[in-house]
């Protein structure tokens, strides 16, 4: 794969770490995590972002289109070693959570993991975001190529879930389809891979 060129500044970083947690505002996703009636809602989000961000930017999974306004936070499975720092911003995250939600968060959880494909190794993409007000779909486009260039690399599958439903026709135009859905808490994630992998998982059977 050719690598991101791209070298972050402190603001930059900042910059990048607001789109995404602005962006993520209305995902459905997050309010099973956090308390969306809370004012800390979108400072909970922000830490989320954060603890991904510095995880990825380690493993080379970040990448910002060539457009400055589209971008993508992913890892290879094998390749996820956390650190001392990326605990501490992680603790910063689970303090956003209430006691009271936590239970169903680790159920919730826990029913995901079970979903997944069970695979050994993975390309996972934890966050895509663009900035609001760019409607063209340039750096959307030039990401997916990026994701399938390091799939066809390195042999490995690509995977990620959503709960936003108007990305579905989307995510499904530029290669991948919906191998799962699980309803938690009133809220439905659709479980994507690339089809590639699902027509391998299928013939398998």
């Amino acid at each position: 794969m050719e690598k991101n060129k791209l070298q972050f500044s402190d603001a930059e970083i900042l910059h990048y770490k607001k789109l995404i947690s602005n962006r993520f505002v209305e995902n459905p996703r997050m309010s099973l995590l956090f308390n969306k009636d809370k004012k800390s809602f979108k400072k909970n989000i922000f830490n989320l972002v954060n603890y991904c961000f510095h995880v990825a930017l380690r493993v080379n999974g970040v990448y910002v289109a060539k457009n400055k306004k589209t971008i993508v936070l992913f890892y290879q499975n094998n390749k996820l070693k956390k650190t001392f720092s990326d605990y501490c911003r992680y603790f910063n995250v689970i303090k956003g959570i209430s006691i009271l939600n936590l239970k169903n968060i680790l159920s919730n959880e826990k029913e995901i993991k079970k979903h997944k494909l069970k695979l050994d190794n993975y390309i996972y993409v934890w966050f895509i975001a663009q900035e609001e007000g760019y409607g063209k779909l340039d750096g959307l486009h030039e990401i997916n190529q990026m994701l399938f260039k390091l799939s066809s690399t390195t042999k490995l599958p690509i995977l990620f879930e959503t709960s936003d439903i108007r990305l579905i026709r989307f995510y499904k135009h530029v290669g991948f389809d919906v191998y799962k859905e699980l309803v938690c808490d009133k809220e439905t994630i659709y479980f994507f891979a690339d089809k590639k992998t699902l027509e391998n998982c299928f013939r398998s059977l």
